[in-house]
């Protein structure tokens, strides 16, 4: 059964803000989170989290077994590099979600992928003044590929 969880965070200008996303329903409580959160921190695809139920909508609680996936956002600086680097970003076995004709994209990367090259490619891009990033949602096991 396919629900939708509310989070609620702060926003870089420290204004409260709410992002929706898919999740699925695993047992009591127990949700697994189906899609690459855009906005909200520390939070990636597949982690398994608890909510609340008010007024028939479900709020995020708590992350109780993190998926160990990554979240990155990507926010471009001229369109024409989006295309190059999302295929790029494919190429390294990682899969994003976007918003259309916005310059912003949010990149799922599995615990199988080694982040020190993604991160290697979103540096070289970065240095190349075609975008900027941010580890909205690190993991253990991509923490330890950049040790």
């Amino acid at each position: 059964m396919e629900n939708k969880v509310i989070l609620t965070y702060y926003d870089v200008w420290e204004n409260v803000a709410e992002e929706t996303l898919w999740i699925d329903s695993l047992d009591n409580k127990r949700y697994q989170i189906k899609n690459i959160p855009f906005f909200a921190p520390n939070l990636a695809y597949n982690d398994i989290i608890t909510v609340e139920e008010d007024e028939g909508s479900l709020y995020f609680e708590e992350i109780v077994e993190p998926s160990e996936h990554s979240t990155i956002q990507i926010t471009f600086f001229r369109n024409e590099t989006i295309e190059q680097t999302i295929k790029d970003i494919e190429s390294l076995n990682c899969s994003w979600e976007g918003m259309h004709e916005q310059q912003f994209i949010a990149v799922d990367i599995p615990p199988v992928v080694d982040y020190k090259k993604v991160k290697e490619y979103l540096y070289q891009q970065f240095d190349n003044k075609i975008l900027d990033y941010k580890e909205a949602c690190l993991s253990e096991t991509h923490l330890k590929n950049l040790r």
